[in-house]
């Protein structure tokens, strides 16, 4: 069993090795457990899990948006140091894809049109364990402490570089877009306003987590927080500047969240759930609340449906439904603050889907010695 489990997630990490990242954060979080918290590594009733979501969110305010995508896969491989004590270990990829913007560097608008643009990528592998302690020999109160090695990078292209700073509108809040000057030495051009400007950057961080779990008959609490960049690495060069003499350093980041599933009867039960996390200067939270619907208890089939608000300025509607193993969900954002006119009342959307296995001992049959009756 340890095996086949150990296979999956051996392929993933071959998989993975070409994967880089910035850090990203999903309205439908609960299908990327890995991200949110390294200590959710093994966290589960079951004997491993794989879980995948695809978000394209920023299509609606650019032509050429930014489109993310998460793999992971954990187990709880081995016990621990008691017997109602267990290891649980996770490896996660994630790709925000190549992308970027057209600009009009003179109405410092975007513009399609305009052959003045940007597109970056950032790809990131985690590969992570955690340690569950329980605190009785039933565990019903677990405490998780969990850390996540991560092997991450960057690739920006400028094309048309101009020294200095463009300003974009958005209709978002305004941002700056960053520029680097890697001059011939790069063999990424001169620094030139027609040239590609391309700049490629590896790092690796740190992240820590802790989780405390409370499992009833018909209850589940869950409260945890995860400390990202806890290495300060070196992600890029400062925008300011044109040289490659200033370092620009991963931002500080801080998870926190926690979910209360609650069975109201044999056919539905609710799991509110709130989620802050901030990472330097920006940070949201997330509130939501799912219910769930089992239609057919046999088949073990369920709907589920939910409403969020994160920030109080993007609703969220969640739609899920699990069947035996496994589960998929969609969520949509619709935005509520000022950007609507940037974004013309069009939101983004998560496709999510989840598996969680389970693997059985065969049973070893005891010799039967049959004695001839006399």
């Amino acid at each position: 069993m340890r095996m086949k489990i150990l296979s999956v997630l051996l392929l993933l990490v071959l998989v993975s090795m070409t994967v880089f990242t910035q850090e990203l954060h999903y309205s439908y979080y609960q299908f990327t457990p890995l991200n949110v918290n390294p200590a959710n590594a093994g966290a589960f009733s079951g004997s491993y899990r794989i879980s995948g979501i695809f978000s394209d969110k920023q299509a609606a305010i650019t032509p050429r948006p930014f489109r993310t995508f998460t793999l992971s896969a954990d187990a709880p491989i081995i016990r621990g140091i008691r017997k109602q004590d267990w290891i649980g270990i996770g490896i996660e990829a994630d790709i925000i894809g190549k992308s970027g913007l057209n600009f009009n560097e003179q109405s410092n608008s975007i513009n399609p049109e305009v052959n003045s643009s940007f597109t970056q990528s950032w790809t990131f592998m985690k590969i992570g364990a955690a340690y569950h302690f329980s605190l009785d020999k039933k565990q019903t109160n677990i405490i998780t402490l969990g850390a996540q090695f991560i092997n991450g990078s960057r690739d920006y292209n400028r094309l048309n570089q101009k020294d200095g700073r463009v300003k974009l509108q958005t209709g978002f809040n305004d941002f700056d877009i960053e520029h680097f000057n890697l001059g011939p030495a790069q063999g990424a051009g001169s620094g030139n306003n027609n040239s590609n400007n391309v700049e490629f950057n590896a790092y690796k961080d740190l992240n820590v987590g802790f989780l405390f779990n409370a499992r009833r008959k018909t209850s589940d609490l869950r409260l945890g927080f995860a400390l990202e960049g806890l290495l300060n690495p070196a992600v890029g060069f400062e925008s300011r500047s044109t040289t490659r003499d200033s370092v620009e350093t991963k931002y500080f980041g801080l998870n926190i969240h926690g979910s209360y599933d609650m069975e109201i009867n044999k056919k539905t039960h609710i799991v509110p759930a709130i989620y802050y996390y901030s990472l330097g200067p920006a940070n949201a939270l997330n509130v939501n609340s799912h219910v769930w619907y089992q239609i057919d208890p046999e088949k073990e089939f369920k709907v589920g449906a939910g409403l969020g608000l994160r920030n109080f300025r993007a609703a969220i509607i969640y739609l899920g439904a699990e069947f035996k193993d496994i589960r998929v969900g969609l969520a949509y954002d619709i935005d509520l603050s000022s950007a609507t006119i940037g974004s013309r009342s069009v939101g983004g959307f998560e496709l999510c889907a989840s598996y969680m296995g389970k693997i059985y001992k065969k049973p070893k049959p005891k010799a039967v010695i049959f004695c001839p009756s006399l």
